[in-house]
Formats: structure tokens, sequence, C-alpha cells
């Protein structure tokens, strides 16, 4: 039956049946591969300034100690923990992605699970399941919703990713259907988070915020908390206010998917997944061709329209807005600058004359129709070398992906955690499904052990 109404009842009946045991083997796969992917962005993000802030926030506020910070040496609230964890894990926007929600699945969510499940000592394959739960949520009212609510400037990993956390955080404390509509609604009336705000704290503060949002959301539902049960289709509801051109029919098409996860996609550059294309386009230009930085004089990039209001800062003047730059970004391809690095984006690189002389040679253009694809032309004498390239396909070779997420995680983990405790939480990660508990996995997170060790030295 065609459903042109009900549609948040049907998500959350969705929600609340979603079950280990019929999780398609590849979600299985994915999800322990996001998870892995963001306790490394979260570790590598947990000395950021704008974590260190949160950090004393809410040292100042209080709380009980109930969840830990991720590569820190506290516990703290639940909801705490869901903030801070979640925006650490945005810092350095390095977090996977999913077109299907124009934004990243996996930052609000896997706070929310991770800090439910050591408060209330549940074990691996519910916190997976749910976890697998928020991502579908957070990509069914994405394709519901369509292109209108990002290009209207909502930032959807804080907006959606706020449904998405209240989803998993629903499903991880077992709530029925008609609780979880309301943990929805709950959720959807504090969903926020502006694109203008690239470039700055606030972006992964969006993150954390959906987190927390979401499992404040689920425990307020679980305790009686009234809302609507049909946010997302009123009138004036989530629909009507944040997304013109929603589509019954859409949402209909998405609900019958078994799994999203397998249409998750990874970042290996430490900038805004609209810059990669190019990046790549770049580089396999430089490559093939043998081309010098000195040599360039012109590059064209040919972008998606929905770039512009994105990515293209064009004379950044800190480190952060030089991750949403498409042409900072080429020129440091370009320069042979290493666009992984989460240290290679300072404010100081912005100002070196290589790179500002390579930037101001880069001239953005729009497709003159709906592309995927970044186009680099790049000029060189009377030569023009030209490459197109689309990094919104999602991995095929799951077993590949393992490998180049192990390798990311070890550079942005060995560091803070060193090699020894890196190297067991990514076998704990990768089988995480047969651990009997997870107890060994919140030490492994602050960094315990290192701690412990430098202490005796």
């Amino acid at each position: 039956m065609t459903i042109d109404s009900g549609l948040t009842l049907a998500l959350s009946e969705r929600i609340a049946a979603t079950r280990w045991a019929t999780l398609p083997g590849a979600a299985r796969t994915v999800a322990k591969q996001c998870l892995l992917d963001f306790m490394g962005v979260a570790v590598a993000g947990a000395s950021e300034p704008l974590t260190r802030i949160l950090d004393a926030e809410a040292a100042d506020a209080g709380g009980k100690p109930q969840a830990s910070l991720i590569g820190g040496r506290r516990r703290v609230s639940v909801e705490q923990a869901a903030l801070i964890n979640g925006a650490a894990g945005h810092a350095h926007d390095y977090d996977d992605v999913h077109l299907m929600m124009n934004g990243h699945p996996t930052v609000p969510v896997a706070p929310a699970v991770l800090a439910l499940a050591e408060h209330h000592g549940l074990g691996a394959q519910a916190l997976l399941t749910a976890f697998a739960a928020g991502v579908d949520t957070e990509c069914i009212i994405g394709r519901y919703l369509g292109t209108g609510h990002y290009a209207a400037g909502w930032h959807a990993t804080g907006t959606l990713g706020s449904f998405g956390a209240a989803a998993a955080a629903a499903n991880l404390l077992q709530l029925d259907a008609l609780t979880t509509a309301r943990a929805l609604g709950i959720a959807a009336t504090q969903a926020a988070g502006l694109k203008s705000q690239f470039g700055t704290m606030c972006k992964p503060l969006h993150a954390g915020h959906a987190a927390a949002t979401g499992v404040q959301a689920a425990r307020l539902a679980m305790r009686g908390f009234t809302s609507r049960t049909d946010i997302l289709e009123v009138a004036q509801g989530f629909a009507a206010t944040q997304g013109a051109g929603a589509s019954a029919e859409r949402f209909n098409r998405a609900l019958i998917e078994d799994s999203y996860l397998p249409g998750v996609c990874f970042k290996y550059h430490a900038a805004c997944y609209l810059t990669h294309s190019s990046i790549e386009a770049i580089r396999d230009l430089v490559r093939t061709h043998r081309i010098a930085a000195n040599d360039v004089t012109e590059v064209e990039l040919t972008v998606n329209e929905g770039h512009f209001g994105v990515c293209n800062i064009p004379n950044p003047r800190t480190g952060l807005e030089a991750k949403f730059s498409l042409r900072f970004t080429a020129a440091m391809a370009l320069a042979g600058r290493d666009t992984a690095g989460i240290d290679t984006y300072t404010d100081a690189m912005t100002q070196e004359p290589e790179l500002v002389g390579l930037r101001d040679k880069v001239r953005v253009v729009a497709w003159p129709h709906a592309n995927p694809n970044s186009r680099a032309k790049v000029r060189v004498g009377t030569h023009t070398y030209e490459a197109a390239t689309n990094v919104g396909i999602p991995a095929a070779d799951l077993n590949a992906q393992w490998d180049k997420l192990i390798h990311k995680f070890h550079a942005l983990t060995e560091p803070v955690l060193g090699a020894a405790a890196a190297a067991q939480l990514a076998a704990l990660c990768r089988n995480l499904e047969a651990a009997a508990d997870l107890d060994a996995l919140w030490p492994l997170l602050r960094g315990d052990a290192l701690r412990a060790a430098r202490g005796a030295a």
C-alpha cells in the first residue's frame, strides 16, 4: 500500500523492527568500517581547540560519569559524551559521507550509540544494529526531502543527523514504534545546522549537537515525553518548513531498500568531500603527464553547481577555510602537498607564496547541465590536459576498503593512542560482532594504556 500519510509512523516501524539477524552481510561489514573510521577521526579531533572548549564547558557544568570521552582521560554524562565525541569526529571534516542524505551519516549516529551502549552495558550486535537503523533513517528522510533541503542552506549532518541519532538511540533502547515516532518528533523540533557556518567551529558542532539531541529525544520519549507522531508530513512539520520538494513517492521507494550502509563513501583527503573529485582529477593529470607545478599557466575546474555554496571559498585565510576551497585544494594537489594529512591544513599554509600563486591560476566554473563528475583542465604552455573524476561511487571491494581504512586509522590514532593500542582497537572493531561484551573498547578509546605507560616512565 502506497503511503502518502503516516510517513513518520511507517519509518518508526522500520526502525523498531531493525534486527541484527536481518541485516545484509554488506551492511554488517560497512557498519564496522564506519565505526572504525569514526573512532579514528574522533581520536584525531579530540585535541582540537573546539573539542577542548566543549570539554571545558562540560567540566564546568558537571554531570555523572556515564560514558567515555574519546581520546580523553575522563567520563562524562551520556549527552555530553555524544556532543563532544560527535564534534571531535567532525573537527577535521575527515569522516564518511552518503549522497542519499547529502551529508555525513556516521558522525551524528556513532557517538550516540557508543555513549548509550557504554552507559547501559549493551553488546556489540545491539550497537551495530542500532547504528544501521540510524544511518538508514538519515538516508530515507534524505531521499524523501530531495535536494531542496540542502540547497536551502540546511546542513543535513546536523538536521537529518538528529533524526538518525534519535532512531539509533530508540532502537538501542528497544522502544516500540509509537514511542520511536515521538522520539523522532522531539528530535525534529530541535534539528538544526546552517551551511553558512562551514569553515567555522560550528560545522562540527552541528554533528555533536545532532548526536546529543538524538540521545535526549529517545530518552525523553522513553520516559513519556509527548510529541507529534507525524512530524515528517504534518502541516508546518519538518518537510513543510525545511524540505521544499519533499515527495511521498520517493519516501515509499526509499522505505523498501534493505540497507543504505553499502552506499557510504569514505574520505581519504582531510577536506570537504566536494573537493575530492577535483583533487583526484588533478593528481591523475600530474602523475600521468609529469606536470611540474611551476610550469602550470592556467587551471579550470568544472564542478556541479551545488559546489559553489559549499566549498568555493576563493581566498582562504585559515586552514579550516582551506578545506572548503576548490581553488586552494587544487593548488595543493598541483604542488604535491599531502591533502590526507590532518596537520597539513594550517593558517600559515594559506599564505605560502607557491600555493597562493597556484591558487590564483585556478578558475572554477559550473557544468552547463547536471553532472556528478568534476573535470580538471590544466594548461602548461600550449598544451591542455584534461581529466574527469567522480569519487561519489561506493566501493565494491569491501576487503580493499578495509585495507585503506586501516591505513588511515593508524595514521590518525597512533600519535594519540600509541601503536599497540591502535592495533588492538582496529582488530577489535574488525571483528566487533563477535565480542562477548564491549568492556575492552572503552579504555582503548580513552587511551588509558598510553597514559599509564607515560606515567610509569
